[in-house]
């Protein structure tokens, strides 16, 4: 086998991998927890937001000397949007992870298949 082919079917595979991954996400049928509402999820990661915004702050001002105003402020607003991004994943954890579920359940069969394809079972 070539490096060519063999990198082809490699890419092939790969995508074949994604691909499962990405339908777990939009197949019909699958048991995943009902979304709770953008406004409740956002309202319930608003404290996370605001304890990383504080220490976005506090750390910047507690170790800076110079500029600590530029730096607090952009300390403060890269704490909020952790914060807040972890508040979100949070709120929503059940629902992510019964989509990955899912989507692992999906890549083990494609990988189970590609496997059977390079190491044939021969029945006696």
């Amino acid at each position: 086998m070539s490096i060519a082919s063999a990198v082809k079917s490699e890419i092939a595979y790969a995508k074949d991998i994604v691909e499962a991954g990405l339908e777990a996400a939009h197949q019909p049928g699958t048991e995943v927890p009902e979304m709770p509402s953008f406004s409740r999820v956002s309202q319930s990661a608003l404290a996370p937001a605001a304890i990383g915004a504080i220490v976005g702050i506090l750390g910047i001002c507690l170790t800076q000397r110079k500029n600590r105003g530029q730096g607090a402020i952009l300390g403060g607003l890269i704490g909020c949007a952790l914060g807040f991004s972890g508040g979100v994943a949070w709120s929503t954890r059940n629902q992510t992870s019964a989509v990955a579920r899912n989507a692992l359940k999906n890549v083990k069969a494609v990988r189970d298949q590609h496997w059977l394809q390079k190491h044939p079972i021969a029945y006696a």
